[in-house]
């Protein structure tokens, strides 16, 4: 295990079932502080259970887990989180920046009445992300790359330490996938970020770790990571996809 001085979150022998069916199975799991970490498995393999527990929504029937050195729960406020389906509909008459300004609502006092502190960090979020000229247009109007940085822009805005990021590039082209995990990789230089994703082959330049989930969790360094060990983890084959980009050598 890493240094506790290090150790953003850390999970020991994590289990748990719903149902009768085991969810998890003795998932022992510490990430660094100013990691990314690519997270993969299959469907049914236990990702969304884990990324629940991590953010204090489900606790394991059996095990421990700490994050920032304190029981999720109270921990919950320092994570950002990017849910892997848009919540709410492109139709919905709201602002870039009223979307943006969500990201506070579990660290401002009253529903709905953001104050300086609130839009400040709005501010600061939609320009770290590169959409603050588009603040004041409406979400419908978006195209898929720009409402994905919306949606990272909602995560940053709580000022979080730890972000998690569930598919952050569904659905955009290699170009799109490209700019957003530039933006993580800078982003990343302050704060630790957990992305869920299937594209293992193009994020690899990008990511320091590899969490395979499928029950069971295991860990790689990137450089360790084929498509045979994915294999024999899943015992089915799970594409390495490779993008070639211009810029590449």
């Amino acid at each position: 295990m890493v240094s506790e001085s290090q150790s953003v979150f850390e999970v020991k022998d994590g289990s748990i079932a719903f149902g009768g069916n085991q969810a998890l199975d003795k998932v022992s799991f510490a990430m660094e502080k100013g990691q990314l970490i690519g997270l993969i498995g299959p469907n049914g393999s236990g990702k969304t259970t884990l990324l629940k527990i991590i953010m204090g929504v489900l606790t394991p029937d059996k095990g421990t887990i700490e994050v920032l050195g304190k029981p999720p729960f109270q921990s919950v406020k320092e994570i950002g989180y990017m849910p892997q389906l848009t919540p709410f509909s492109r139709d919905f008459p709201i602002s870039v920046e009223e979307v943006v300004l969500m990201g506070r609502l579990g660290k401002t006092s009253s529903i709905g009445f953001f104050n300086k502190d609130d839009k400040r960090a709005a501010e600061k979020s939609m320009d770290d992300v590169e959409i603050l000229e588009l603040r004041k247009r409406a979400i419908g109007s978006l195209s898929g790359g720009q409402l994905q940085r919306v949606l990272i822009a909602r995560a940053l805005t709580c000022e979080p330490k730890i972000m998690i990021l569930d598919e952050p590039t569904a659905n955009v082209d290699m170009k799109i996938e490209k700019d957003i995990f530039d933006l993580l990789k800078r982003l990343n230089e302050k704060i630790t970020i957990i992305v869920v994703t299937h594209d293992i082959g193009f994020i690899s330049q990008y990511i320091h770790r590899v969490a395979c989930i499928n029950r069971t969790l295991i860990c790689h360094p990137t450089s360790e990571l084929t498509g045979e060990t994915i294999e024999n983890m899943y015992g089915t084959h799970m594409h390495m996809v490779h993008h070639h980009h211009e810029d590449e050598k």
